[in-house]
């Protein structure tokens, strides 16, 4: 017992010296260029395509990225360093279902080991508090979510095509960025033509303000970024029987399956945000 409450008295000091570090550290300034923070922090040099989307001073931005590119890792650099930018940032994640939108925040949570510990003291599964006052949220796809949060300065929607009553929840978001002149991010694998994801990326007249990002498996391709080719030039054999699958998930280009009996549409508003789905690869493996 005395040896578990001197243990005790040791976390709560350390506490209290990471409270005190925060406060001296407010006047800190980062790095004012996201891809030099990435480099002398985050420990990761951006690809081209990566550098372009972190630099992106645009209100609007989407971005239809091949699977594997390094999106994820590229939007949590992001929002991180918009956060510790800044005094009181509100950023907010949604995705499909909290699981995927949670990713985000894990993987913002693995950047933390590399700054200082009174950066955030108590990262959450849904949430990062920083030592100024910013924040991160994860929060399911729920239009009533957005209107009841105040004061949002930057809201990410990853895999936006996927998202059921997408057109709801973005007038949702927008109006929730009026008050603060906020961001708006949307990435995604390219899905069906109904989604809002398709006019953000084609139509220059109702959406000519957002900012587009194109990036192909053949633009993440070793040396320019993670993607092998000996690797990728069999599963494109594999799913030679399946080419729309292979145009959206590694082209990013929007193709719907011209044979199929089921719509990309009709599956996409068939999904249930609420359930937690196992992806095919776990399943084969057994993890």
């Amino acid at each position: 017992m005395h040896w578990m409450s001197f243990k005790g008295r040791i976390r709560r000091l350390d506490d209290k010296l990471e409270r005190v570090k925060a406060v001296r550290g407010r006047t800190r300034e980062w790095p004012v260029d996201p891809v030099e923070f990435c480099v002398q922090y985050l420990g990761f040099t951006p690809t081209i395509y990566q550098e372009k989307l972190l630099r992106d001073p645009a209100q609007f931005i989407v971005a239809r990225w091949s699977r594997q590119s390094g999106k994820t890792h590229c939007v949590a650099a992001l929002l991180l360093w918009s956060c510790l930018r800044k005094r009181g940032f509100n950023v907010l994640v949604l995705a499909p279902a909290v699981r995927q939108s949670k990713i985000i925040i894990r993987k913002i949570t693995g950047f933390l080991s590399r700054l200082p510990k009174y950066v955030a003291l108590k990262p959450l599964k849904t949430k990062i508090e920083f030592y100024n006052g910013s924040r991160i949220q994860a929060f399911p796809n729920s239009p009533e979510t957005i209107r009841g949060e105040p004061g949002v300065n930057l809201l990410y929607a990853d895999e936006f095509s996927y998202i059921k009553n997408d057109k709801e929840l973005y007038e949702a978001a927008i109006f929730s960025l009026a008050t603060t002149n906020g961001r708006f991010l949307a990435t995604s694998t390219p899905g069906s033509r109904e989604s809002m994801f398709y006019p953000m990326c084609t139509d220059d007249v109702n959406y000519g303000d957002f900012s587009r990002h194109h990036v192909s498996y053949l633009d993440a391709l070793e040396p320019k970024g993670p993607l092998k080719l000996e690797i990728l030039e069999k599963l494109k054999r594999q799913f030679s029987s399946d080419p729309w699958r292979w145009r959206r998930e590694m082209e990013a280009e929007f193709a719907d399956d011209q044979d199929s009996w089921l719509s990309m549409a009709l599956i996409t508003r068939c999904v249930d945000p609420k359930l937690e789905y196992i992806r095919e690869g776990a399943i084969l493996t057994g993890s």
